[in-house]
């Protein structure tokens, strides 16, 4: 069959040994039903009374799964890359202790790679060992021509001088310019002056396989461009291959590119480099809907699924950054459940981050780096344990970005925001920041505190939430660079000493049994908030000894961990004749101000029957409580 789908003879067989000169030009390919060649090769059937049996019926034709159309099989010559030469002579043999061969080469590369699931190694060396030959040529009537030429006898002439005239004539022109010239017109353009073999009378109307075209997109992508160019420099890892300029830092695809990109790189970058066009490939899992079944691209547009499955549908309902936090969120390893329910708790999510960052940033609206922060000795003892966490957060997430587990980073991430800011320490520093001296030190130690936590978070951040860290970062007072993605991210490493260490422990033990009798006392109508109780703890003093004995501050710690007592903050004493709440004058905004109110204490009335294992709840009578106006600081909402 020649390329036009019609019956022809072939040079390797002498023509009585083939198909009669009649049917020669019969068209294969169907119209109004019926095809030519099968109604010639019928009738020369019956001529020769060799048809046994005739029977017209419908049947299942192998089509394209992307274009729908039917595909026609034939026997074909074809264009091939051995995969177990050895440089050098052609066909010689490989023996022991000889070079290694093509296959071997690329094993070998292949275990200098980092992958990541580890697992992936061992896909691509199983698809490398079992692979054959790579036939590169295709039977279409688009893509990147074949540039050979074939002589007189039908034999190709592939030489490297004609293949590089070729790849300069399509560098200026486009690859259209080989089917828009004659063959004759092509040779004359690509004819080496010192040509002495045979004369072309005919060209190739093959292209290559489109894996050649993406498996060369190091040569094309970095290796051509000096602006992304690597250097030359030796890898710290023995096992490893230093880096070469043509290598990108990663490749990043699908879990079926094993067989596809991925290998289809690594064979043409070993082929014409000598080494992998990559350091490290990352393998990911599919989208799927929520029938886990794969989101397939030849389904959006024919009405597959009910709702788009693109990312710009999406992003135009919930916003860049949180998809690209959903993203995040994943574990890339497995195939990712798309679903609107899913992008929406991680919504959720993104506005606790989003409000831890505006209630650090709105308390920071008269602090100035550079002349009021404190020394971390002058820090309090919660600044020094939010830091002590917030620095092992640091550390945790950097890991996780080196190795690309991004939900790792997510979920520590979220949980920190969570519960150590969100429930502990941003809940506790609402005393000392709304009713304290403005330029008091235990002011000015938690907003210390809170620049290092928000302009740290705004980094690590930064790779994700690329626009909501950026437009907070605008808000940070003293910032180094204009804009986030131009700040250099250094996990500042910030340790308690063993003992300090200890005893916070130890308080949020106290913490987590006291807790519990305030949710009994809460759910009895005995108090309606923590706030409106004081717990007292009962028990052996070696549970209840911290590092610093019976220190004042110490009590007020552990008082503001339970989130109950004054407002202000302050010790109360028995005999304080009143309770005091304290403002300290300054405005945070226009129309915004703390008042200044006293109020007769009130005794505390103590509830029989409460007592427990954990401690004791007592319940005061209500008292007059001012909440601070609302200062969140315009621009960030």
């Amino acid at each position: 069959m020649d390329d036009d789908g019609r019956f022809a003879h072939t040079n390797d067989l002498p023509a009585d040994r083939q198909m009669p000169a009649q049917m020669v030009g019969k068209s294969i390919l169907e119209k109004h039903g019926k095809s030519d060649a099968n109604e010639a090769v019928l009738h020369e059937l019956r001529v020769r009374k060799a048809l046994v049996h005739q029977e017209n019926y419908h049947h299942s034709y192998p089509h394209c799964w992307r274009s729908k159309t039917p595909v026609i099989f034939r026997a074909m010559d074809q264009w091939f890359i051995k995969i177990d030469h050895v440089a050098g002579p052609a066909n010689a043999p490989h023996t022991a202790g000889a070079a290694p061969t093509f296959r071997e080469r690329a094993i070998t590369e292949i275990d200098r790679v980092k992958w990541i699931p580890e697992w992936g190694v061992n896909r691509i060396r199983g698809a490398v060992e079992s692979r054959p030959d790579w036939c590169i040529s295709r039977q279409r009537s688009w893509g990147v021509p074949l540039p050979a030429f074939y002589d007189t006898q039908g034999e190709p002439i592939l030489d490297a001088r004609v293949v590089r005239n070729v790849a300069d004539l399509v560098e200026q022109y486009g690859s259209n310019v080989w089917f828009e010239k004659s063959g004759d017109e092509l040779w004359k353009l690509v004819r080496p002056r010192d040509w002495t073999g045979a004369e072309a009378s005919g060209r190739s109307n093959d292209t290559l396989d489109v894996w050649i075209d993406s498996g060369s997109s190091s040569r094309a992508v970095i290796a051509r461009r000096q602006e992304i160019r690597g250097g030359s420099t030796p890898s710290l890892d023995p096992t490893r291959s230093p880096q070469h300029p043509f290598q990108a830092d990663m490749y990043l695809e699908g879990s079926d590119q094993h067989r596809g990109w991925f290998q289809s790189s690594l064979l043409l970058s070993l082929a014409g480099n000598g080494a992998a066009p990559f350091r490290t490939v990352l393998t990911h899992g599919f989208m799927v809907d929520a029938d886990r079944e794969k989101i397939s691209k030849s389904k959006q547009g024919q009405g597959g699924y009910e709702k788009p499955q693109t990312a710009e549908a999406y992003v135009r309902k919930w916003g860049a950054d949180v998809v690209r936090l959903w993203v995040s969120s994943q574990d890339f390893r497995n195939d990712i459940v798309v679903s609107e329910e899913r992008i929406q708790k991680v919504g959720e999510t993104y506005r606790g981050i989003r409000n831890a960052l505006r209630y650090q940033l709105s308390n920071l609206y008269d602090f100035d780096p550079a002349t009021q922060a404190v020394t971390d000795d002058q820090l309090t003892g919660l600044d020094r344990w939010v830091l002590s966490e917030f620095s092992q957060l640091e550390r945790d997430v950097a890991a996780a970005y080196t190795n690309c587990e991004f939900h790792v980073g997510y979920q520590r991430l979220s949980q920190f925001i969570a519960v150590e800011l969100s429930s502990v320490y941003h809940d506790v520093i609402k005393d000392r920041m709304y009713t304290d001296p403005a330029g008091s030190l235990r002011r000015r130690s938690t907003q210390t505190t809170l620049h290092r936590l928000v302009t740290g978070l705004c980094q690590m951040l930064s790779p994700v939430l690329a626009f909501t860290a950026d437009e907070a970062w605008e808000f940070i007072p003293g910032k180094a660079a204009s804009s986030v993605h131009l700040s250099e991210w250094e996990p500042a490493a910030f340790n308690l000493k063993p003992e300090e260490a200890v005893e916070w422990q130890h308080l949020f033990r106290l913490r987590e049994r006291a807790l519990p009798e305030l949710e009994k006392a809460r759910q009895s109508k005995h108090i309606g908030k923590a706030l409106e109780a004081r717990v007292s703890f009962a028990g052996p003093a070696s549970e209840l000894r911290t590092h610093h004995q019976c220190g004042q501050g110490r009590r007020r710690q552990m008082r503001a961990l339970l989130a109950l007592g004054d407002r202000c903050g302050r010790e109360r004493h028995a005999s304080d004749p009143v309770r005091t709440l304290r403002g300290s004058s300054f405005l945070r905004s226009p129309g915004h101000f703390f008042r200044h109110v006293q109020f007769p204490r009130r005794p505390h009335r103590v509830h029989p029957g409460k007592r427990a294992a954990g401690g004791e709840v007592h319940s005061p009578a209500p008292a007059l409580r001012v909440d601070p106006a609302d200062r969140r600081r315009p621009g960030l909402r």
